[in-house]
């Protein structure tokens, strides 16, 4: 399935809030930049991904992310939920899939990509838990079929229980590459072991 995807960022003041204990707020800022940069690469790197744009407020990211040539988009609306939810209507078409991918994933490949798009039937959605089993990193939506964003605290739970109350089949993803979005210092010391092994090997 070819799909159009959004990929919301939070302004460079808000980034990785959660890291505040171990790096300040340069750093943040540098590191949100550098996973929300990687995000896009691996995304224009997938086959089926027609359309992709970063959502954000933050005139700086808009500045970044367009001298990587893609496209951005300015929240719609107050509050993550409600701006996805113009922004999907606004995207919605009857021939492409619409995703919802996460900024902060360090070890997304375009393998991942491939097996999220190919999950999805014409009738259900395809959602990305993340790590801690939780949270949504990636929901799927086929052609003609709109969903009410709920990210956040609980958010694979609300997913779920909205798709299947409108009739809709559930299928989930599981896999390393959409699972770890980069959160706590826990979740900051294990990239940089994998860093580390990377460009040691």
């Amino acid at each position: 399935m070819k799909a159009r995807v959004i990929v919301p960022q939070k302004p460079l003041a808000l980034a990785k809030g959660r890291l505040a204990a171990v790096l300040d707020p340069r750093t943040r800022a540098t590191l949100s930049l550098t996973l929300l940069r990687g995000v896009c690469v691996t995304l224009r790197a997938a086959a089926d991904v027609e359309g992709l744009v970063v959502m954000t407020l933050d005139p700086d990211i808009r500045a970044r992310v367009a001298a990587w040539g893609v496209r951005t988009i300015t929240d719609p609306a107050p509050g993550l939920n409600h701006a996805l939810a113009e922004a999907l209507v606004s995207f919605s078409t009857r021939s492409h899939g619409l995703l919802v991918l996460a900024g902060d994933l360090p070890f997304l490949r375009p393998a991942d990509i491939a097996a999220l798009l190919s999950a999805r039937t014409p009738r259900g959605i395809g959602l990305a838990p993340s790590k801690d089993g939780a949270g949504t990193n990636a929901l799927l939506l086929p052609p003609g079929i709109l969903l009410r964003p709920a990210f956040g605290r609980g958010s694979l739970v609300a997913h779920r229980r909205q798709a299947l109350a409108l009739g809709l089949t559930v299928t989930e993803i599981a896999r390393p590459g959409l699972a770890f979005d980069l959160d706590t210092p826990a979740d900051f010391a294990a990239y940089l072991v994998a860093e580390g092994s990377t460009r040691g090997g």
